[in-house]
């Protein structure tokens, strides 16, 4: 069976794309979304390297990790986004530190 398109679409702006094909197997549809996450990739890397633990945080609020809505939403179906330790163990894996804007210390 050869898969088949049904709706393609990429936002330059987010940089994230929909497509729609058909499954090779089973002929269902199948949503397939991708992003270009290199801009959030260097993102985060400068905001690691400005990071300060020390910077007092008025807020309480410390900002840890820039992760592309793709991954956010796998990680969502996955159920890790609603367990912090889940989360923290994911973002503690050697591919997914790159999205870390911290300095990976639990604070």
């Amino acid at each position: 069976m050869t898969e088949t398109t049904f709706y393609q679409s990429y936002n330059p702006v987010t940089r994230r794309g929909t497509e729609i094909v058909t499954d090779s197997e089973t002929g269902l549809p199948v949503i397939i979304q991708t992003q270009d996450v290199k801009p959030i990739v260097e993102s985060a890397k400068q905001l690691a390297s400005a990071f300060d633990k020390h910077q007092p945080r008025p807020d309480g609020i410390t900002h840890v990790a820039r992760i592309p809505m793709v991954i956010w939403q796998q990680l969502v179906k996955l159920g890790i986004t609603k367990d912090q330790k889940a989360l923290n163990a994911w973002l503690d894996e050697r591919d997914n530190r790159v999205f870390r804007t911290d300095d990976a210390r639990r604070i």
